[in-house]
């Protein structure tokens, strides 16, 4: 069975040295949201399944990015053959999302086109309204890193702070409320350079 993951990873942002014995930097906020809905039905021995996966991450600036869907569809048969149905992919050229102090997420209606992508080639397939909502479900989680980095005379001290919180609520695509689980990543990079 086919899952769309979105993989997290802490990486500070690429930080300019300034002229003079010491500088300090501050990197945008990164925030990277991803939730997912699965559904199966079965009909005359054949299972058909649905897995869709939405998701936002942050652009190099720390800006958000737009809403990415995906939207999966496969059969299961009795004998166990599995079998692709479609396999739609798009993502807007905007959106708005907003991230709360409990890392709570509220996704803004959203026009995505979709591509429908076979094993050798794609084509338009539709154009979709997407939101969706979503809170936490436990604790956040907290994590610090600290790294330093050499260059010439200069050496640059970064901490990041990750909070990363799983998330549940709805997605909606043209109407139909779809239940979801996810997750939210949410981190901040802080350098300080001292030069001889």
């Amino acid at each position: 069975m086919r899952r769309f993951a979105v993989a997290f990873l802490t990486i500070p942002f690429v930080l300019l040295l300034a002229v003079g014995p010491v500088a300090a930097d501050t990197s945008p906020n990164g925030t990277n949201f991803s939730s997912s809905s699965s559904s199966c039905s079965t009909t005359g021995g054949r299972q058909v399944c649905t897995d869709t996966n939405l998701f936002v991450s942050s652009n190099e600036d720390g800006s958000d990015g737009p809403p990415c869907l995906e939207i999966f569809t496969y059969s299961i048969s009795s004998n166990g053959r599995f079998t692709v149905i479609s396999d739609e992919f798009g993502c807007a050229s905007s959106g708005t999302m907003a991230v709360g102090a409990d890392l709570s997420v509220t996704l803004g209606e959203s026009q995505i086109p979709l591509d429908n992508c076979g094993r050798r080639n794609c084509s338009p397939s539709r154009t979709v309204t997407v939101s969706a909502s979503d809170t936490p479900t436990g604790p956040i989680s907290t994590s610090i890193t600290r790294s330093t980095t050499k260059d010439g005379t200069c050496t640059t001290k970064t901490t990041t702070t990750d909070q990363f919180a799983e998330l549940a609520g709805t997605m909606t695509i043209d109407g139909t409320v779809y239940d979801e689980t996810g997750s939210i990543d949410v981190f901040t990079s802080t350098s300080v350079t001292h030069c001889r």
